[in-house]
């Protein structure tokens, strides 16, 4: 059976949530990169 590692990383780059996707299959790393919404605000 095949192995793979999938992360999720998720931070606060101001003023954006950042979502970084990792994937290692068969020796290959892929990367991906999303940008959510700014931080809700209160009003």
């Amino acid at each position: 059976m095949d192995k793979v590692l999938v992360t999720l990383t998720v931070f606060f780059e101001d003023p954006f949530w950042v979502g970084v996707v990792e994937r290692i299959a068969e020796g290959s790393l892929s990367a991906s990169k999303i940008t959510f919404g700014a931080e809700p605000k209160d009003y």
